[in-house]
């Protein structure tokens, strides 16, 4: 007993020396670095110094309260098995630039290290035990990475050789056609890293690496299994190693948890401000796509990222499940790439006979009109037709923005009316140099039946256009902004009426015989032109025909200014009805009690407008001329002369009983057309348009 105590004593003593004097050595050195952390496993520790000699460096390491020291002015190294805390200390004898000393350093993570000693060889192909395995699998595969960086993804293991015929060999969890990185792999002296694979049959060896390798390597996954091995390259009793590895599931690549397929297959098209990343194997002969939204008449930047080799295809995806190759068997993506009209979605399909990584996304300066992608049409759509390059404006998200740019003059929107009983509707904000129109149309027939410049309208239930213009014929970019239509359900009031008209029965047939009266008195003055035949009238007749046709020709053969303005003239004093029977069928018309409205086409760039007002005057009438679709309608001239600006023609008085004509020539062909009159009425605003839009080419 006294002999235990005596070996004890003897021991504190020498630690209490020990500790003495290394304070006292540390109390005539400057301390530049010193750290603590609580591990479990193998861990490595060095400084290098960088310049000629760092004199007096000297490593104090303190495991878990035993005190190592390793004293060197070029480089101090300190290794070992760590269970707990581990502290230490680098001092020098002189205060010198910290970046002239670097720090490396393998340190545990605890949960992936080695725990015991791991086999030296590859298990034969006929050895069935449990093996120790790592399970390294990423999900950072398409959009479901929020970054690179490798320390979130797969894992680091750390393990020692203890000797000079040490080797460890562990098995890595996996799939044939599984792509696996090696990004980085490192030890405290020269070692390799082997890649073997094994099945029922064989064991081979597939590659070998270099610890110091820092160059991220990818690699398939074999058939059967995938076995790592550590040897050491040069004679060490005892070297600490650490590899990072990650493991990219085939088939759980896509965001609907399948492998990629090219061409894709995956549902709908990914969201487009976005990048995608993925991982081809040199085996998988089929290769990987993928599909992103587009728009209409974008003008967009890919950016694309292979490691090696490729063979990329670019198709267009349109409306109706058309595809167009863009481009076929580039090898590097292209610097710009403008989308179709009727693009909805563009795919990238991509091919590789090397194992690799790759990442594509999409920049543009301009993401479209709205929210959403691509240019708003500058047309109306047809009849239960309309799909999703038409806009459907929501009055729930407020504000809308986009742009007219060059050769882009017309962006026409879609707004619902779901009210039974129809809607009032109205702009209350909107900016830019363009105009606003709301377009009521007929459901059935896609016609437009109303329309109005921001003021409130009543719409039916059904869909609907908002036309936004640009007000001149500028090919400058025009940006603009309005704020979705108030849309108000109209109220009709529901009054009950009561059938009075037995109280009227004698009156009724005391004003039939008033009416009735003055008309047999009529029969009996014309009864021999009725029931006889009045060759004289019919000569009158036939006369009128006759002049009729000679001012049509005049009007058409576009002859001297002089005679055709007589001839509209003469056309504007000669009856109605004989105008309307020699022109023939009108391309468009108008008529109420008191307004009929005719428009002839008389060639690609001639109209012919008649203006009938039968009781009530109009004051400050005006009438447009336009085009809903493509290029809005610019007037030329105008005989007689009225003043005009664009699509408009101002025509001040229309008086009853009285017969206007006019002849517009056109600048540009439109597609189609139809016109609008508005004016006042006995003091009130009126406004009214044709009963259709006309296809011009068709006429």
């Amino acid at each position: 007993m006294e002999r235990v105590a005596a070996c004890v004593l003897t021991i504190i003593l020498a630690i209490s020396y020990t500790l003495i004097g290394v304070n006292a050595q540390s109390e005539e050195k400057i301390e530049i670095f010193s750290n603590s952390i609580n591990t479990t496993g193998p861990v490595w520790l060095e400084y290098n110094c960088e310049q000629t000699a760092c004199q007096g460096m000297e490593l104090i390491v303190n495991n878990s309260g035993l005190i190592h020291t390793n004293s060197d002015p070029h480089k101090v190294e300190w290794e070992g098995i760590v269970d707990g805390n581990i502290s230490w200390q680098l001092l020098l004898e002189e205060d010198i630039n910290k970046e002239l000393i670097k720090f490396d350093s393998i340190i545990s993570n605890e949960i992936w290290s080695e725990k015991e000693d791991l086999p030296d060889i590859i298990p034969s192909p006929s050895q069935q035990e449990d093996f120790e395995e790592i399970e390294t699998f990423s999900q950072c595969q398409m959009n479901r990475c929020q970054t690179n960086d490798l320390m979130t993804e797969g894992i680091v293991f750390v393990g020692v050789l203890e000797s000079l015929n040490d080797k460890d060999a562990i098995r890595i969890v996996g799939n044939e056609g599984d792509v696996l990185l090696l990004p980085n792999f490192r030890s405290s002296s020269e070692m390799e890293i082997e890649i073997w694979m094994r099945n029922n049959e064989i064991k081979e060896r597939i590659e070998s690496l270099n610890s110091g390798h820092d160059t991220e390597y990818f690699f398939e996954y074999p058939e059967g299994e995938l076995w790592l091995r550590v040897i050491s390259s040069v004679e060490s009793e005892y070297s600490t190693y650490e590899f990072e590895i990650v493991r990219y599931d085939a088939n759980r690549e896509s965001l609907d948890l399948r492998e990629l397929t090219n061409p894709w297959t995956h549902g709908g098209a990914l969201a487009f401000n976005d990048t995608y990343h993925g991982h081809i194997a040199a085996s998988d002969k089929e290769g990987d796509s993928v599909l992103i939204e587009l728009g209409s008449k974008m003008s967009i930047k890919p950016i694309c990222h292979f490691s090696n080799d490729f063979i990329l295809d670019i198709i267009i995806h349109e409306i109706n499940s058309i595809e167009i190759k863009h481009l076929e068997n580039i090898s590097s993506c292209p610097e710009i790439i403008n989308s179709t009209y009727l693009t909805i979605s563009i795919e990238f399909r991509i091919k590789s006979n090397f194992t690799q990584p790759w990442s594509i996304g999409i920049n543009t300066d301009f993401y479209g009109d709205g929210m959403t992608l691509g240019d708003a049409p500058d047309f109306i759509w047809l009849p239960e037709k309309i799909d999703q390059r038409w806009e459907l404006v929501d009055s729930g998200m407020g504000e809308y923005s986009g742009s007219l740019g060059i050769q882009d003059y017309i962006d026409i929107f879609a707004f619902e009316v779901t009210h039974e009983n129809g809607s009032k509707v109205y702009f209350n904000d909107t900016e830019g140099e363009v105009s606003f129109k709301i377009l009521v149309l007929n459901q059935t027939t896609g016609a437009i039946i109303n329309s109005t410049d921001q003021n409130l309208i009543i719409a039916p239930q059904g869909i609907h256009a908002i036309r936004i213009e640009k007000n001149n014929s500028s090919s400058e970019p025009i940006n603009y902004y309005f704020r979705a239509p108030e849309i108000r359900e109209y109220q009709i009031e529901n009054i009950e009426l009561e059938d009075l008209s037995r109280l009227f029965t004698n009156f009724y047939i005391i004003a039939g015989v008033m009416f009735l009266t003055p008309m047999i008195i009529v029969i009996w003055w014309n009864r021999n032109t009725i029931f006889k035949g009045d060759k004289n009238s019919i000569h009158i007749e036939q006369h009128e025909l006759i002049m009729l046709n000679k001012l049509k020709d005049r009007i058409v053969k576009k002859i001297d200014k002089e005679i055709i303005l007589s001839s509209l003239n003469q056309l504007g004093d000669s009856p109605w009805d004989s105008v309307i029977q020699e022109w023939g069928k009108p391309t468009l018309r108008h008529m109420t009690d008191n307004l009929e409205i005719y428009l002839w086409k008389i060639s690609d760039l001639d109209i012919l407008l008649g203006i009938k007002i039968n009781k009530h005057a109009w004051d400050l009438a005006a009438i447009r001329i336009y085009s809903s679709e493509g290029e809005s309608v610019r007037i030329d001239s105008i005989a007689p002369e009225k003043i005009f600006q664009e699509d408009e023609i101002y025509l001040d008085n229309l008086k009853p009983k009285r017969n206007l004509f006019l002849k517009i020539g056109l600048k540009n062909k439109p597609i189609n057309v139809n016109f609008q009159i508005s004016g006042m009425v006995n003091g009130e605003p009126v406004a009214a348009a044709s009963n259709k839009t006309i296809n011009w080419e068709e006429e």
